[in-house]
């Protein structure tokens, strides 16, 4: 976290920086983009960043302090430019980068910005090389070095960039916004206290082991491929309960495993084929709420709330029997991606349909084959037995369905962009 700087309004700044949601929204927002994304006051400064560092061509930039004053001057710009026109902001850094930003209000004031970006809209070539080491020449920063971080930066596509941005200014409004509170919302809290302790209770005498909550997880987003409304609310529960026994009741514990679940679902949303505007919507319900809340009840009812939209939305869609048959093919590809005999003759005799067809209309509906439905699949289990496992390489790709060492890391880095050994390294 960089540190912050001083500003006018030293109550706001205090609630910015003691804001640990606002931190787990930071790094919730660049785990589903993949980019970094900042705090700054209304002069460019930054107050808070997610733990996704900047890229290494920013860093270069910043180490003097002429550059830093420029990149705070350019934010700054774009922040009024932004808080002028009430919606996301794109422009050029004064070192050649695209970026954005987003205005925070409070109380109806511009008090500071989200800023996102710092990317490339299309591939370097050496005229833009050129280009950039021509107006950044005045910093001082070795040509070698900046080229060599230049070569780095992510390209992101114009699609990509503007649905990044929505989610950013959606994430920009809550904290213009207070919810308010009712006696229904006051009796709800009362059922949800006496099922928490009374269900807590129950678990501790029933269960010798837990569940583990990506299990838990992944038995919900099955459930809710196939359309099963009241078994997905059963899982929900279940879900909200495994959070309360992890966090033994922490209040703060339990608010960061809520919004990293509700950012899991509104990426599942997106690939269920729900369009990125409705699934924002429901990710970024009431999020006053959960920031506000302060006891235990109310962040479970929140999530409770905010889960069961999702369900409603993703169960109670009319869907056609191609669509059906694509759902269980995922849903049994989530629970037999470790074997290594899982093929498309096997998943279309579950769906009790000819290879052929199931091939047919899996990329008609879906944009890719049902081979890189099972790749991904694999690769995602891969990513975290890597980040929590101990396990060799090979093993892990045994684990995941790869019977072949060199084929796993060759899907592995086409998917993730990094070798197994690479990805492994950062945890």
């Amino acid at each position: 976290m960089l540190p912050s700087y001083p500003l006018q309004n030293e109550h706001y700044i205090k609630k910015l920086n003691d804001n640990i949601l606002l931190e787990r929204l930071l790094d919730s927002f660049s785990t589903i983009t993949r980019m970094n994304v900042a705090v700054t006051d209304v002069d460019g400064n930054y107050l808070l960043t997610s733990k996704k560092e900047e890229a290494e061509f920013c860093r270069l930039i910043k180490s003097t302090s002429q550059g830093l004053e420029r990149c705070c001057s350019s934010y700054a710009r774009a922040g009024r430019e932004a808080e002028k026109w009430n919606e996301p902001y794109f422009f050029k850094c004064h070192a050649g980068l695209i970026a954005w930003a987003c205005p925070i209000l409070f109380d109806g004031r511009h008090e500071g910005n989200f800023i996102c970006g710092q990317v490339l809209m299309w591939k370097l070539d050496q005229y833009y090389i050129q280009e950039i080491l021509e107006i950044t020449k005045k910093l001082d920063i070795d040509n070698t070095k900046l080229e060599k971080a230049a070569k780095k930066l992510d390209v992101i596509s114009a699609d990509h960039m503007q649905a990044a941005a929505d989610l950013l200014f959606v994430t920009a409004n809550y904290f213009a916004h207070s919810g308010t509170s009712t006696l229904d919302y006051q009796q709800q809290l009362r059922i949800i206290s006496s099922w928490l302790w009374n269900e807590n209770y129950n678990k501790k005498v029933q269960e010798t082991v837990e569940q583990d909550i990506i299990e838990l997880e992944n038995e919900l987003f099955r459930e809710i491929r196939l359309s099963h409304q009241e078994s997905s609310r059963e899982l929900l529960k279940k879900l909200a309960i495994k959070f309360f026994t992890h966090s033994r009741g922490k209040i703060e514990i339990i608010k960061g495993l809520s919004i990293e679940f509700i950012s899991l679902l509104t990426r599942f949303a997106t690939e269920c084929g729900t369009k990125f505007e409705e699934s924002i919507r429901y990710s970024f319900k009431r999020l006053n709420e959960l920031e506000e809340a302060d006891t235990v009840e109310k962040v479970i009812l929140w999530l409770l709330t905010t889960g069961n939209s999702y369900i409603d939305l993703l169960t109670e869609k009319d869907t056609d029997p191609q669509e059906t048959i694509i759902n269980n093919a995922i849903s049994y590809i989530l629970t037999n991606y470790p074997s290594q005999e899982l093929s498309l003759p096997v998943i279309a005799d579950y769906c009790h349909i000819s290879p052929s067809y199931l091939s047919r209309i899996f990329k008609d509906k879906k944009g890719y084959t049902i081979t890189e439905q099972v790749n991904r699949t694999r690769i995602e289990e891969a990513r975290h037995l890597l980040q929590v496992s101990n396990s060799t390489i090979e093993e892990i790709a045994k684990m995941v369905g790869f019977s072949d060492r060199s084929y796993f890391c060759k899907v592995f880095k086409k998917q993730v962009g990094l070798s197994p050994s690479d990805y492994k390294k950062r945890f």
